[in-house]
């Protein structure tokens, strides 16, 4: 068990940006363990002093999508991602009316799918370390995960699952699909506010097309999304679409949030 623990220590201080720098002192000038520590410590009093911990959003050292398996992690190639631990206001949402267990597995999605959206890969040992729990509970709740139709982007298994689709694609198509916003909120630990903010988004973009916008670039901008998610939302739009004809379901969207906004006023299009 002690050397269970170890091992573990040992691969998370090599992802750690200490550890990082330490090893390209070591690299590239040829300084023995100590004398990097040395250099390390006098670098972040000079430079640093007391550095704050970010709240929300962190900086995490985590293997690169290339990188390849089977070769230790000091000589696997890796980089810094930002990702984001604390989401406020929907974090809470979902603590209070689904629990902490929601909330975490809420949070490991966000978590991969950051970092694979910077060329990451996170680890189940990753995950546990920054959410505080062990991997055995990581990838229980993975499974859970996995079992409502979640994709997971990780270290261990994306090489199995190909590129799918991000979680806010995943609840507009189980929206599309027919299912409940309870049901939605089961299945993707997502709060019900959070749910209807990217159903909005959806809809926005029906008006744009309905409008004749076909860009997809365009489309992001207006839509302040990137455009990757806005191609993924483009294949949505024709999954659904019945034939030449839209779904009811689409024009239900448009005439909800054109009530909202009464000065935007209707146009024939394709409707």
């Amino acid at each position: 068990m002690l050397h269970t623990h170890k091992s573990l220590y040992d691969r998370s201080l090599e992802k750690t940006q200490e550890q990082v720098f330490i090893n390209s002192l070591r690299k590239e000038f040829e300084l023995s363990p100590a004398e990097s520590q040395g250099v390390l410590d006098l670098a972040q009093r000079c430079l640093f002093g007391e550095v704050p911990s970010a709240v929300g959003v962190i900086r995490f050292i985590c293997a690169s999508e290339q990188a390849k398996h089977g070769k230790p992690l000091k000589d696997l190639d890796l980089l810094e991602v930002s990702i984001t631990l604390d989401n406020g206001v929907d974090d809470l949402n979902v603590l209070r009316d689904q629990g902490s267990e929601a909330l975490r597995q809420l949070k490991i999605m966000r978590l991969t799918e950051e970092t694979y959206e910077q060329g990451g890969l996170l680890t189940q040992e990753d995950l546990g370390r920054i959410l505080q729990v062990s991997s055995r509970t990581i990838r229980k709740d993975m499974q859970l995960l996995q079992k409502d139709g979640n994709t997971l982007h990780t270290r261990g298994n994306d090489q199995d699952i190909g590129p799918g689709v991000s979680h806010k694609t995943n609840i507009i198509d189980l929206y599309l699909s027919g299912f409940t916003y309870h049901e939605i909120m089961r299945k993707t630990r997502h709060s019900a506010f959070a749910i209807k903010r990217y159903v909005s988004t959806f809809g926005r973009m029906l008006i744009m097309l309905n409008k004749g916008l076909t860009k997809v670039a365009e489309i992001s901008r207006l839509l302040g999304c990137s455009e990757r998610l806005t191609k993924e939302y483009l294949v949505l739009f024709k999954k659904h679409k019945q034939g030449d004809h839209w779904p009811p379901v689409y024009l239900e969207l448009i005439d909800q949030l054109q009530a909202m906004y009464p000065a935007k006023k209707k146009t024939g299009g394709q409707r």
